[in-house]
């Protein structure tokens, strides 16, 4: 429960710097990239289109991202991700939601370098048992808009998980494709 807590605390400043600014446009898109977890020694990788983030990225669990800019330089990200997997005998359940909070260094620029402060919920449901983490990180990014509607990023990202993930470390690369509105 107070992990839940935190994570809402953490979205809820979020959104309201957004409200503070005046909007100025939404890129909302999804990522192809490599996730690598590592924890006491040993490591697990994923390569997914979309990416999988998350300390459960086994089936591939696609991240979709709505980018919200804020003023010139502020950007404020929710994200979402689910995958449901059942047969005959057993299901699996993984629910994720994410937020980030950027800033643009070039904002007026076709292109711009920025950095973030992240966070993350993953759930897991699997045959009655469950597992709830939070992760806490930060990226660094370089975005690119391509004409009126389209931006292209190239972003690496780290998150430490807590929580049932206790102790596991995510390290990210990630190729962000998203329309703007």
């Amino acid at each position: 429960m107070r992990i839940t807590t935190v994570f809402l605390g953490l979205t809820y400043f979020a959104v309201a710097a957004l409200t503070a600014q005046e909007k100025q446009s939404v890129e909302i898109g999804t990522s192809l990239g490599v996730t690598v977890l590592s924890q006491s020694g040993e490591t697990f990788t994923t390569i997914g289109v979309p990416v999988a983030q998350g300390p459960i990225p086994v089936f591939g669990q696609g991240t979709l991202y709505a980018t919200i800019f804020a003023g010139r330089s502020l950007m404020i990200e929710p994200q979402v991700s689910f995958s449901h997997l059942s047969d005959a005998s057993s299901s699996v359940t993984l629910l994720g939601f994410g937020s980030q909070v950027g800033y643009l260094f070039t904002p007026l620029q076709r292109a711009s370098p920025y950095v973030a402060a992240n966070v993350g919920l993953q759930h897991l449901s699997l045959d009655g048992g469950s597992a709830t983490g939070l992760g806490i990180g930060g990226s660094v990014g370089y975005r690119m808009r391509v004409g009126a509607g389209f931006a292209v990023r190239f972003e690496g990202r780290y998150r430490r998980w807590l929580g049932d993930f206790h102790g596991l470390n995510e390290f990210g690369f990630g190729i962000g494709l998203g329309g703007i509105i």
